[in-house]
């Protein structure tokens, strides 16, 4: 075996363990932004935020995660985009530059603030407000 098939052996584990220690928010924002029907991609979002009966037997492979961190880091991405488009230290950022891209990011954050995010402020405003009656 020569060096050099070594040498991408190692490239390749690196590589791949790398990406598992990931956030998972991360693995999962790529993968929704790789959807390229609107629809499906929502629809994606949805399952993501819904992992179904805990007693189910889940895929060990899917995502899932909350409304709430998916947008923190959504955020955290297009904040280091917007700060330095090409020198971020965050990698992750840099390769999620492409304009597409970028504009998917937007819309997820936009629909993760109208329809899950203030859904859950509405929700715990009027949980506060029970709870105040109940004293």
């Amino acid at each position: 075996m020569q060096v050099k098939d070594i040498m991408y052996r190692i490239y390749k584990a690196t590589k791949s363990s790398l990406r598992s220690i990931a956030p998972k928010e991360i693995r999962l924002l790529k993968y929704l932004l790789n959807i390229t029907d609107p629809e499906e991609r929502f629809s994606a979002l949805a399952t993501a935020f819904s992992p179904g009966d805990e007693r189910e037997a889940k895929d060990p492979k899917a995502l899932y995660t909350t409304p709430k961190e998916l947008h923190k880091w959504i955020k955290i991405t297009l904040d280091a985009y917007h700060l330095n488009k090409e020198d971020t230290d965050i990698r992750e950022a840099k390769q999620l530059t492409e304009p597409v891209v970028i504009q998917r990011l937007f819309i997820l954050k936009d629909i993760i603030e109208e329809e899950y995010l203030e859904k859950d402020k509405y929700q715990t405003d009027k949980k506060d407000e029970d709870d105040k009656v109940d004293l």
